[in-house]
């Protein structure tokens, strides 16, 4: 992997010991204000904290989504999106796949933020590295690379 974009649940793995730190030493990992901004959305203010904390010391290259997005989208961190509609595709297979596994969101921008790290990641040619198999099956049917970070990375504590 040259380059690989970190969904959020990337960051709680790495907090819960899943997927050890040192695991991801040496590779270039890039994010957006969206990953950041759902850790700081994290209900636990303690949890939040903690998570807001792996992902400075990961350190990964922050940067702008490929598409903007009203209420949801930083604009100083956001592109805006090309009118080829491939953004909406994407948004409505994400909705598609979400229903078809019964899928709950509980938020209802949870598909608009996956969607715009899918359409980032393509765009910047990166991997998706993702426990979502939704938002992975997403973007290697537009053309991208995803993988399972606790299969690359860790291995699923016992429960």
């Amino acid at each position: 992997m040259d380059a690989c974009m970190l969904d959020t649940n990337v960051f709680n793995h790495v907090a819960d010991g899943t997927i050890p730190f040192r695991a991801l030493a040496g590779l270039r990992m890039v994010a957006t204000h969206v990953q950041l901004d759902e850790l700081n959305a994290t209900k636990d203010p303690k949890r939040a904290a903690e998570l807001v904390r792996v992902f400075e010391r990961i350190e990964p290259d922050v940067g702008a989504t490929s598409s903007a997005v009203w209420d949801v989208s930083k604009w100083d961190q956001a592109s805006w999106s090309d009118e080829n509609g491939i953004f909406r595709g994407m948004l409505n297979r994400l909705r598609e796949l979400d229903a078809e596994s019964g899928k709950k969101q509980r938020d209802p921008h949870n598909p608009i933020r996956d969607a715009l790290i899918a359409e980032t990641v393509i765009k910047n040619e990166l991997t998706l590295v993702s426990s979502d198999r939704n938002l992975r099956r997403l973007v290697e049917e537009f053309g991208g690379r995803a993988v399972d970070p606790v299969t690359v990375f860790g291995r699923r504590r016992a429960t």
